[in-house]
């Protein structure tokens, strides 16, 4: 067992830069905080950790003054301050990224990053040629290799979310929140924001809080942790005083929350999709691909490199411009999500806030969305269908939701995306498309997608699972295909899959890879010197 775990109420206050004390929130019938307490002092990572719905994103909001608490003190450095606004959290030195994005597509990554704070000239006009200038000095000093002058909507999602940290880290804070910002970025961007985070606590003295589902993360950036439990705080502790089995069943409650499901193995050998030198302008090249009936095919490789773009072609978004699609043996056309849908193929995005959900309508009207014509009569939705609808995906689903009529982004972030999940589900959905579906989800949510995964595909249903956690591929996948520059370069099996070859093929290194290991006479010869 690790060391007794400190309560924050009981901390003496003088090694404390950041405390919270008994901040309680509700949102409608929701508590979101219920009495908690949370400290983190100067030069640290501290990471926070829980599942979703726990309190994490909510403290988060709080600190940097987007929600306002309903009791509670807020003190820094031991005095006490009042953050109401986004102004409070600037006049403190509070700077956050958030998974959720708030950049302005409409204008350039410069105008984003001095939002609010512009470089004006005479007469109070913006100096355009200052900031863009500034703008291109300071990311060139982070080492983030953008155009200032590049068009928001026109940049990748990880693009995006570089220019949201970069606009974080230009207000050089004392406190840098990051709620989920590595959940839309590559492993070399990742290997960026770890080092920045390094620099700024250990050699600059800022304070950093981090929150991540993903272990390899926090272990590689915490130096201390708190973790919450349905609205609570539970526990807090230096790293690598807990086991993960530890960390688990404090998040959990529970002893055990691990993942125990098995590979689906189809047996059906039918191929209900087949896509045959498919391409679109620059992004997808000579894509071939076979999806059988009851299966569950992997898709991998480093952001960027056509995958995303694959999933959305399916759809109907961008379609492939060349090259043959077939849904169960028949040529098929698809340029519409209409016509995706019409042959059963249905896509969860990677981005379930801007294009799953209508965040501002209520829960039923979310689930019901892509079905409307299957509960309509004449043009008048059936409420005895709408309820038993709506009943059947609550209970698939697990959706934790005391009113449906509350708006979709009262939800926690794994409960928004089961809502995308039951949505889908309920079209006439034959081919489903996951792309990335557990980013940003805790341990548990995480467990129950997995075991829904794998009960649709021993009912039949065939699912593209696209994944940026290769231990997710290995788990659920019996083929992975990987990409690479716009083109699958692999198609992994059974063994095959793992993380180390489905790297090498992700950065185009599996052929040399290949020449440099050794050869069975080479292990031979070997084998005989050592003897």
């Amino acid at each position: 067992m690790g060391k007794d775990v400190t309560n924050l109420g009981e901390q003496t206050v003088d090694r404390e830069y950041l405390q919270m004390e008994h901040i309680s929130k509700r949102f409608g019938g929701i508590q979101a905080l219920d009495d908690v307490f949370f400290s983190c002092r100067r030069g640290e990572a501290h990471v926070l950790i829980g599942e979703n719905g726990a309190g994490k994103s909510t403290i988060i909001k709080i600190l940097c003054g987007v929600v306002a608490r309903d009791t509670g003190d807020i003190l820094i450095d031991g005095k006490k301050v009042e953050i109401n606004s986004a102004l409070d959290a600037d006049d403190n030195h509070i700077a956050a990224v958030f998974q959720e994005l708030s950049l302005i597509q409409e204008l350039s990554v410069a105008e984003n990053i001095f939002l609010g704070h512009e470089i004006t000239g005479r007469m109070g006009r913006i100096n355009f040629k200052a900031m863009y200038s500034e703008a291109d000095r300071f990311l060139q000093e982070i080492g983030i290799h953008i155009n200032s002058r590049e068009l928001v909507k026109d940049l990748s999602l990880c693009q995006k979310q570089m220019v949201e940290i970069a606009k974080a880290l230009y207000k050089k804070p004392e406190i840098l929140l990051l709620d989920e910002a590595t959940s839309a970025l590559g492993e070399e961007e990742v290997e960026w924001l770890f080092e920045k985070i390094d620099q700024l606590t250990h050699q600059e003295n800022k304070t950093v809080i981090f929150i991540s589902h993903r272990m390899d993360e926090l272990s590689r950036v915490a130096d201390r942790a708190t973790i919450f439990r349905d609205a609570h705080y539970i526990t807090s502790f230096t790293w690598g005083d807990l086991t993960n089995e530890e960390i688990v069943a404090y998040i959990s409650g529970k002893k055990d929350s691990g993942a125990n499901v098995m590979k689906n193995h189809p047996s059906s050998d039918k191929v209900v999709l087949e896509i045959q030198n498919g391409a679109h302008g620059d992004d997808l090249h000579d894509i071939n691909l076979k999806l059988r009936e009851g299966e569950i095919l992997g898709v991998a490789g480093l952001s960027g490199h056509g995958q995303v773009e694959m999933l959305h072609a399916l759809f109907g978004h961008n379609p492939f411009d060349r090259g043959e699609m077939l849904v169960d043996g028949k040529p098929v056309r698809i340029r519409s999500e209409r016509q995706a849908l019409k042959n059963g193929i249905v896509l969860v995005p990677e981005d379930r806030k801007h294009e799953g959900l209508l965040l501002e309508r209520p829960i039923h009207e979310n689930i019901t969305l892509m079905a409307l014509d299957k509960l309509q009569k004449f043009g008048v939705i059936q409420g005895k269908k709408e309820r038993e609808a709506l009943a059947h995906s609550i209970e698939k689903l697990s959706i934790k939701a005391k009113d449906l009529n509350l708006t979709a982004n009262s939800l926690s972030g794994g409960n928004q995306q089961k809502l995308v999940i039951a949505k889908a589900l309920l079209t006439d959905v034959k081919i489903l498309l996951l792309s990335d579906p557990t980013r940003g989800i805790d341990i548990g949510t995480k467990n129950e997608i997995y075991r829904l995964m794998h009960d649709l595909a021993q009912q039949g249903m065939s699912i593209i699972f696209l994944s940026t956690e290769l231990s997710e591929l290995i788990l659920l996948c019996d083929r992975v295909v990987v990409f690479y520059e716009g083109s699958i370069v692999a198609e992994l099996q059974g063994e095959d899959i793992s993380e180390k070859n489905i790297l090498a093929h992700a950065i185009g290194v599996a052929e040399d890879l290949a020449q440099d290991a050794p050869s069975d006479s080479d292990r031979e010869g070997a084998q005989s010197d050592e003897k």
